[in-house]
């Protein structure tokens, strides 16, 4: 059995490659894609720290004969802070999504969550003080209930807008998956690591529960990278060579051709703010005149509006 596992372990890792790569090669060809999510920067961090997740706990189930079990501890450790990281990470993915301003106070809350759960993860890896196996449990849970409640407050408010702006169905449905995926990554993970660094036994079965997991969502992925790659038909004709068309039908300006141009590649609004050397108010200016002229309401629909006039 435990064979088994080892060998669903790696396949759990390849499989979470790909996804990963995907994302990475649509970003660096530029490939046409249904939805802005799909190239976000956040979107590839997300993906990595998947890989990486799932790289830790490869060398979990390996490690203990190899390395030892002191080892082992210490990359459940790293997995606890990762943990932190993926609340922040999708929360940035769904903020990207919806378009809103980024809270610079949000990144300090996670920082400091992450702190705390080290803090607490050394103190009794290392017994500098002497904290009781009930006291490291509760502390455990409340901690990695904190990003849960963070993750929670803010896809209600993101939500909301995306039901109001009829966002893309596609990507409003994976954006619930991830949700309900990292609330389950919460508590199994949790519970995993109580279960390996105590006497406790709250799961008999959480190494198998948690491998099923990682190969059904890392093959969602999959399926959602597939699903968002579109083959754009017609003469070949450049996305440059669109807007310029297009600028002549709609009466684009020079400014907003060229934020057309970014956007099609991918970029929020404060990276072509960096790249013309502009306000970020400026270009949310443009943006909503872009917006108008072409008669769509947000990126998703710029983008795929850009694609059929290819």
């Amino acid at each position: 059995m435990l064979h088994l596992i080892q060998f669903g372990y790696i396949v759990s890792v390849m499989i979470g490659v790909v996804p990963f790569a995907m994302q990475l090669m649509i970003n660096v060809k530029n490939l046409s894609v249904n939805n802005l999510m799909v190239k976000s920067r956040s979107t590839l961090v997300f993906l990595a720290l998947i890989v990486v997740f799932n790289v830790c706990d490869f060398l979990i189930i390996f490690g203990k004969s190899e390395f030892g079990s002191v080892s082992v501890d210490w990359i459940y450790i790293l997995e606890n802070i990762l943990e932190v990281a993926l609340a922040y990470v999708l929360i940035a993915m769904q903020r990207d999504y919806v378009e809103q301003k980024r809270n610079n106070w949000l990144i300090f809350v996670f920082l400091t969550l992450s702190a705390m759960l080290l803090w607490v993860d050394i103190i009794f890896q290392t017994d500098y003080f002497v904290l009781s196996e009930r006291m490291y449990v509760i502390l455990m849970i409340l901690l990695n209930a904190v990003p849960v409640a963070v993750l929670a407050y803010y896809v209600i408010n993101y939500m909301k807008i995306v039901i109001q702006h009829n966002k893309d169905r596609m990507v409003n449905i994976y954006l619930i998956i991830y949700n309900v995926v990292f609330l389950f990554l919460c508590i199994i993970t949790t519970i995993s690591i109580i279960d390996s660094r105590t006497t406790l036994d709250y799961v008999e079965n959480d190494k198998e529960i948690y491998l099923v997991f990682w190969l059904i969502f890392n093959g969602l992925n999959i399926i959602f990278m597939l699903s968002s790659c579109s083959i754009v038909e017609g003469s070949g004709i450049s996305i440059e060579e669109t807007i310029e068309r297009l600028a002549e039908i709609y009466n684009l300006s020079g400014r907003e051709k060229e934020i057309a141009l970014l956007i099609y590649e991918g970029k929020n609004n404060n990276e072509i703010a960096d790249m013309l050397f502009l306000s970020t108010n400026t270009v949310k200016v443009h943006t909503s005149n872009l917006y108008r002229k072409l008669g769509v309401t947000n990126r998703v629909q710029a983008i795929q509006f850009l694609n059929e006039n290819r």
